[in-house]
């Protein structure tokens, strides 16, 4: 099994607890997995990539439509890394639109792609926790059940990754995301 998976942000938006969740979910279930984090600006919003290897790989970077699946915790970091994605792969985006711009859209359709725009951010705030819209995405992503994330596996990773102080709410808020995706794609 080989999976390359681009999780893409801005700094305070959780792409790093989510990619370590990732990076850790997949040892957990027996498979190899390597990370590189690029964040140099992120403490004042700037871009966030963490790009996560699950299999035999040598090397943590992922070349340019080399990517299997994008989680994208900010809209305008999917259209950046965008080009990361390979034909017929995934892309989970953060944003309240319901159709994405005609450019992208087009591009879309033309490379294959199956684009999910979750509100997560909305999931979050309607549970109280705004900061943890990274747990929404998850939960949509762990819905999509693609070896090693499935539901269970990832929600134990959480569990032992979150502090027990905001588990809960994580929790919670990974399970509307996770409800989301069934509502949409059942």
């Amino acid at each position: 099994m080989k999976l390359e998976i681009v999780c893409a942000g801005i700094g305070g938006r959780g792409v790093l607890l989510a990619s370590t969740i990732l990076i850790e979910a997949a040892i957990a279930s027996g498979h190899n997995a390597i990370a590189s984090d690029e964040y140099g600006m992120s403490q004042r919003g700037g871009s966030v990539v963490s790009l996560v290897k699950v299999g035999d790989f040598k090397s943590p970077l992922i070349g340019r439509e080399r990517a299997h699946i994008i989680l994208a915790f900010e809209e305008s970091e999917f259209y950046r890394n965008i080009a990361m994605l390979k034909r017929e792969g995934i892309a989970l985006v953060n944003t309240q639109r319901k159709t994405l711009p005609d450019a992208i859209y087009s591009l879309a359709q033309e490379r294959a792609l199956a684009c999910y725009l979750v509100d997560a951010d909305r999931i979050a705030k309607e549970k109280g926790m705004i900061q943890a819209a990274n747990m929404a995405l998850l939960g949509f992503f762990a819905f999509l059940s693609i070896e090693p994330y499935t539901r269970e596996n990832v929600e134990r990773t959480i569990k032992k990754r979150v502090s027990e102080k905001l588990l809960e709410k994580n929790l919670e808020i990974f399970q509307a995301g996770y409800m989301g995706a069934k509502e949409v794609l059942s």
